[in-house]
């Protein structure tokens, strides 16, 4: 172990070489420029406190052990792993699988699994789920390393007598590209591109790109648990290690270094649920450097999708806001880059009624010096008929100054438009006291009908909901509503709680809802989101969804539900999607399904929140977009933007 020393100099620390293609190279050799190591883990087992591992270009497929790491408050101590300036250095958890493969037709080809690579205990994700039991789920962090109980207690999904076969860990590549693993062999014989692992668990059987076998084509199969692999547990201050320059993908099972994962990393068996995560937007930026705006289709004729990602290390200023506009045309899967056009204005969100085509953008902009009497920006909407290739005059829209924020547009089933705003209206409090005079939020609702033309959306303030104090201290925020099929409308609210426990004492944060029985003019008063038997859903004060499925309209509900009553912002470190009983408004406890979560080298304040979504229009799953956020500035998090496909039970 290394030796801490106050106020110690960077120019302490030593640097150690790493270079496998250098015809020298050994894990014998001292770590010299010279004399280099063969292998990063030879590295990372004589690095300490300020030291730098240097590695030469190349692609290492190990498993790197994390023996130390620096100091919370001294960043220059935190042990770096740095590719050396230009060169592509790649930490591969997969391995060259150099198979014969036998022809089933239909495209398809069979390899036995090396059952060699998995002797005596080794970790083998071909037998893991990528879930655990719904009734296993954690909803906080769990430590890490697992401890020995832990790790046997990992529920084997290989053999299996399923009819449908669990998905599991393991993972195949062809040619850099991950084929998607499916759950019987029967679906395989039309799905190119896909792999199913056999119920026995001792063969590998894919249909490749093309329908073509594999000759000629680099396949590689993953077998390692983690890139880089701590060896002991996580400090309270998080990880103090830092990756420079390096790509770290194929992990089975993936941390924070670990990126390009397209596997299902969530079922669940009873609900039908599964989660599908890829990798969306890779970000060297650092802390907080990818955000994302909403998403929306263009017309309802074309398959387009359009988003914004901007750099959130710049200003949130209209002019200067780094906004990058993409488009798809394959439900999010692939994107281009638009440099210029009508599309590419920052800072905007788009709706597009789906039953009349037109296609809205609102957005706020400053006002000029001369114009600010009472405010320093205003809002507007603009329509387009043709996509967003031209548009319409800027129109305000009748907010004043108290507005902090608005929401997503829910189109109701007369045609009318749904939309929600937030403003601070301390005077509106009960007991001002309490907690924070200056804050007490209230959510306004607004009902907008089409003018005759589809010239524009006339807004009209219909209600306002508020909650006492003894419900939420700030009040109500962040709504989110959808439309259930008798008509009723279902809104789900963040709240600051100091709500009594039902459990034990404390001041739980919960969510909380309300529903309108006449399209959005009135609302029942806000009470606390429950489980079927009564007791509270508890929550981190986060941002949570609501949404009625087209695929099979049913409701459901995404955040971070908490195995106890917590009081602030986090944990967030769990995000789940659950379904909603529509009779009574309460959750299925048997239907929650982790969509993501923290591994344990993460710092605790890290977590999964503010997402964006989007209905795939063919599909009818939910895609949603998120990436870690809250962390310490570690240059080694994974701080890029994620693509989640949630499939739901028709």
């Amino acid at each position: 172990m290394g030796t801490y020393i106050p106020n110690a100099w960077p120019s302490l620390g030593q640097s150690w070489h790493v270079a496998q293609g250098d015809a020298n190279a050994s894990d014998e050799n001292p770590g010299t420029t010279e004399l280099p190591f063969k292998t990063i883990s030879a590295g990372a087992a004589v690095a300490c406190e300020y030291d730098r591992v240097l590695i030469d270009e190349g692609i290492y497929r190990e498993q790197v052990p994390l023996l130390r790491h620096g100091h919370a408050y001294y960043p220059s101590s935190w042990i770096v792993f740095e590719a050396v300036a230009g060169k592509e250095v790649y930490v591969k958890g997969s391995d060259v699988f150099e198979a014969e493969w036998t022809g089933l037709g239909d495209g398809v080809y069979a390899a036995d699994l090396p059952q060699t690579l998995f002797d005596s205990g080794a970790y083998n994700p071909y037998e893991l789920p990528c879930s655990p039991r719904p009734d296993q789920h954690r909803v906080t962090r769990g430590s890490y390393p697992l401890s020995e109980s832990e790790a046997a207690a990992r529920e084997k999904v290989r053999p299996t007598q399923e009819q449908r076969l669990p998905e599991t860990l393991g993972q195949i590549y062809v040619d850099g590209e991950a084929l998607s693993q499916l759950d019987n062999i029967l679906d395989l014989r039309t799905s190119p591109n896909a792999f199913v692992v056999s119920a026995d668990g001792k063969q590998i059987l894919c249909h490749f790109p093309d329908n073509q076998p594999p000759d000629g084509r680099l396949v590689e199969l993953a077998v390692r648990e983690r890139c880089f692999k701590l060896t002991f547990p996580v400090p309270p201050g998080g990880l103090m290690i830092r990756t420079l320059g390096i790509r770290a993908e194929h992990a089975a099972d993936p941390g924070p270094f670990s990126m390009c994962r397209p596997l299902s990393i969530r079922t669940n068996q009873e609900s039908g649920i599964a989660v599908r995560k890829s990798l969306d937007v890779v970000n060297s930026l650092p802390r907080g450097g990818v955000l994302q705006s909403n998403f929306s289709y263009l017309s309802p004729d074309s398959p387009t999708i359009l988003s914004r990602v901007h750099d959130g290390t710049k200003p949130l200023t209209w002019d200067k806001l780094q906004t990058i506009t993409r488009l798809s045309d394959d439900g999010a899967k692939t994107w281009r880059q638009l440099e210029s056009g009508p599309l590419t204005e920052p800072i905007a969100n788009y709706f597009l009624d789906e039953e009349n085509g037109m296609l809205l953008r609102y957005n706020r902009l400053p006002l000029p010096e001369s114009d600010r009497e009472s405010k320093s920006q205003a809002y507007y909407q603009q329509i387009s008929s043709d996509a967003g290739t031209t548009w319409g005059p800027r129109q305000p829209l009748d907010f004043d100054e108290r507005v902090l924020c608005y929401y997503t547009i829910t189109r109701l089933q007369n045609g009318r438009l749904l939309w929600f705003t937030t403003e601070n209206r301390p005077e509106l409090s009960t007991d001002p006291t309490l907690y924070n005079s200056e804050l007490f939020f209230v959510v306004k609702t607004w009902i907008g009908d089409w003018r005759p033309d589809l010239s524009g959306i006339d807004w009209e303030p219909v209600a306002t909901l508020r909650v006492e104090p003894r419900m939420g201290l700030q009040g109500l925020d962040e709504p989110s509503a959808c439309q259930l099929r008798d008509g009723r409308i279902f809104a789900l609210f963040r709240q600051c709680g100091s709500l009594p426990s039902q459990e034990e004492l404390g001041f739980p944060n919960v969510k909380l809802y309300s529903v309108s029985e006449d399209e959005g003019r009135t609302w029942s008063e806000p009470e606390p989101l429950t489980y079927q038997d009564g007791k509270y859903v508890n929550t981190s004060v986060s941002f949570s969804s609501a949404f009625c499925s087209a695929k099979n309209g049913r409701v459901y509900v995404i955040l971070n539900i908490l195995n106890r009553p917590f009081e602030g912002c986090n944990p967030r470190s769990t995000l789940h999607i659950a379904e909603v009983d529509t009779e009574n408004l309460s959750v299925k406890r048997d239907t929650i399904t982790i969509i993501d979560e923290l591994q344990g080298e993460h710092d605790y304040h890290t977590g999964y929140s503010n997402w964006e979504m989007l209905e795939d229009r063919d599909t009818r799953n939910m895609l949603l977009f998120m990436k870690l956020e809250n962390g310490p500035v570690y240059d080694g998090y994974d701080w890029n933007l994620y693509r989640y496909e949630i499939e739901l039970p028709e």
